[in-house]
């Protein structure tokens, strides 16, 4: 059974929502191997990337500079990794301030040179670099971060987001979210950046925190892309690695120092997909990084870590970083318009997802274990990517396919998990799992941002058995015992079914007795798949309405017999009236409560070993009462 538009106007809406001021706190736990939550700084010292000795120690403030005081011409220094987790540094030149070139923050533009950036131009995973000036008597003082850059620019000239504006995210008060948190639809959503326009007409714009994707196949990856381009991530790459050591015991974080790599990781396992950027400062178990949004969500709970950067590929269109995230060292917090923040030695609670793909053909089954962070905006599309990858890499088969899916979703706070089945049949081989994909994007964003409540998935776990083979049946014909009928009385509707590379078959429907209402009049027996003529079902009216109806999915494998009644009924958020006269109904359509029509139905259905195509009619007499 489709999801029901009006079921989830609001989920649609929420997914856009600019800021989820509602975000819950991350569920922090102690870092791996410790009793408590310890700072990450306890790691070894000789782990540490060595920073410039003129350097204040990360522990006390930075002596910085404001824009106001800059001049063109200044000199000085930034820092960034280039390969493995050295932090190295590049020559920068002061141009000027662009100010007010974002709400309430200016721009420090500067040109970079050194680390082959006259050649790459400015690298997506810079953002963040710290950026200093050294004067005389002072020593070197911070700027702020690389931030922001301009597509197909020929020189490495970059904007600075001011420090000043980026230190009091380190320290802005976590809220716990609101207790049954209602949403409303949005307008369309704003860009998730203000453009700085200049006088030329060319647009500054941050520099890409790119999506590194890691062991995900081709057909995953198109189906995905538009998606996470719509959400305002248009640069993606497959050239990254990390897909198993991000989550098991990969190669650990070292201690984050300003200029180091920090990666966000979105999913981690047997697949990863993970951003990486640059630290600009770190205070005792604090650090600021990027010196732009992530996606500008606000209070967020993301998992960061290192990253292990080997490449940088030069491209005219986006030089970007290739790296692998390393293990966990914190969590993120905050996601806000100068900086992202977040703390150290603690780290966010993910969703485990557990797929298995059992080859009817080959006998054998594979199992893919990958951990999705529960971040109601990316939890979705990541758990989708992951199940969908899992079939797709397990069994290529090319023609046909034959595939039967069970997902299993479990839920915090009591609820009682969500079982669907589905039966996916394909002419273009393992193609198809664009629908797997589509049905656990919505059934896991219905769970999410369900308007109601905030719903935490505890994990995640879906069976898949492939098959080379065509599980398809067509409905040839339907026919009844005679052209009229009794009240009262069952009606058996035979289906006639052509099976693919089979021989024809027949299945009985048998429907429910008419009501006397029919009596005298002439009905019309509906028969196909179940999937596309579903009940109608009210709006639901608190959380458990909603997930009963994610529960009651239909599979494209059942076939059904529908007659409508020709009463209509009258349906609001979680009721429906049947049978109201026709001074009720029109009462009740000018109430405040919003109402709508609908339309009962008698039906029978069976759920069959094939998917369905095709439908049938039967039309019938009633033979009035005497």
């Amino acid at each position: 059974m489709p999801l029901n538009p009006r079921v989830l106007v609001v989920v649609a809406a929420a997914v856009w929502l600019p800021a989820l001021a509602w975000a819950v706190p991350a569920k922090l736990v102690p870092a791996v191997g410790t009793g408590t939550a310890t700072p990450a700084t306890s790691a070894p010292a000789s782990m540490a990337p060595a920073a410039p000795a003129s350097i204040a120690p990360a522990s006390i403030a930075p002596a910085s500079i404001a824009p106001a005081d800059l001049r063109r011409g200044m000199k000085g220094f930034g820092l960034t990794v280039v390969k493995g987790t050295a932090i190295e540094r590049f020559d920068i030149e002061v141009i000027g301030v662009l100010n007010r070139a974002l709400p309430k923050q200016d721009l420090v533009l500067i040109r970079c040179a050194g680390l082959n950036l006259e050649h790459s131009g400015i690298v997506a995973g810079m953002s963040g670099s710290p950026i200093y000036v050294t004067l005389p008597g002072r020593g070197d003082l911070l700027v702020g971060a690389l931030s922001y850059g301009f597509q197909f620019n020929k020189d490495p000239v970059a904007g600075v987001t001011p420090i000043g504006a980026m230190l009091p995210e380190m320290d802005r008060k976590l809220t716990p979210p609101p207790v049954n948190q209602r949403l409303v639809p949005a307008p369309a959503p704003p860009p998730r950046h203000a453009a700085v326009r200049l006088p030329d007409g060319a647009e500054m714009q941050p520099v890409a925190v790119p999506l590194a994707f890691a062991g995900f196949h081709a057909d995953v990856l198109a189906w995905a892309r538009p998606l996470w381009s719509d959400m305002g991530f248009p640069f993606l790459t497959t050239a990254a690695g990390g897909a198993l050591g991000a989550a098991k015991k990969g190669q650990p974080s070292v201690p984050f120092a300003p200029g180091g790599a920090v990666s966000l990781s979105l999913a981690r396992g047997d697949m990863s997909i993970s951003g990486v950027g640059t630290i600009t400062w770190v205070r005792d178990d604090r650090f600021i990084a990027f010196g732009h949004p992530f996606k500008g969500m606000g209070q967020v709970h993301l998992p960061v870590g290192g990253a292990d950067v080997q490449w940088i590929l030069a491209s005219q269109s986006q030089s970007f970083k290739m790296a692998n995230p390393t293990e966990d060292a914190g969590v993120l917090d905050q996601d806000r318009q100068p900086a992202i923040a977040g703390r150290m030695g603690v780290r966010a609670t993910m969703v485990p997802v557990r797929v298995h793909v059992a080859s009817r053909d080959r006998k054998e089954t594979q199992v893919w274990q990958v951990e999705v962070t529960d971040q109601p905006i990316f939890m979705p599309m990541a758990a989708a990517m992951v199940i969908s990858n899992a079939v797709r890499v397990s069994e290529p088969i090319a023609e046909d396919v034959a595939l039967t899916m069970h997902l299993h979703v479990e839920l915090e706070g009591g609820h009682a998990p969500i079982d669907i089945d589905e039966a996916v049949s394909g002419l273009n081989g393992m193609a198809q799992v664009s629908e797997v994909a589509g049905l656990v994007q919505n059934v896991t964003k219905a769970i999410v941002f369900n308007g109601f409540e905030r719903l935490r998935v505890a994990s995640i776990s879906a069976s898949f058995e492939v098959a080379d083979a065509r599980n398809v049946a067509f409905v040839e014909w339907a026919r009844a015992p005679g052209d009229e009928v009794e009240v009262g009385q069952a009606i058996p509707i035979r289906v006639g079914l052509q099976v693919a590379n089979e021989a024809p078959t027949e299945v009985t429907l048998t429907l429910p007795p008419l009501p006397r209402e029919l009596a005298g009049s002439d009905i019309q027996v509906q028969i196909g798949g179940e999937k596309a003529m579903p009940p109608e079902v009210p709006e639901p009216a608190n959380v458990n309405d909603l997930l009963d109806f994610l529960r009651k999915q239909i599979p494209r494998s059942r076939l059904a017999a529908v007659v409508a009644l020709p009463e209509p009924t009258l349906m609001g958020r979680g009721w429906r009236l049947s049978g109201l006269p026709l001074h009720v109904r029109g009462e009740l359509a000018g109430h405040p409560v919003q109402t709508r029509a609908g339309k009962e139905t008698l039906r029978a259905g069976k759920t069959l070993p094939w998917t369905l195509n095709g439908s049938a009619s039967v039309k019938l007499r009633v033979r009035p009462i005497p």
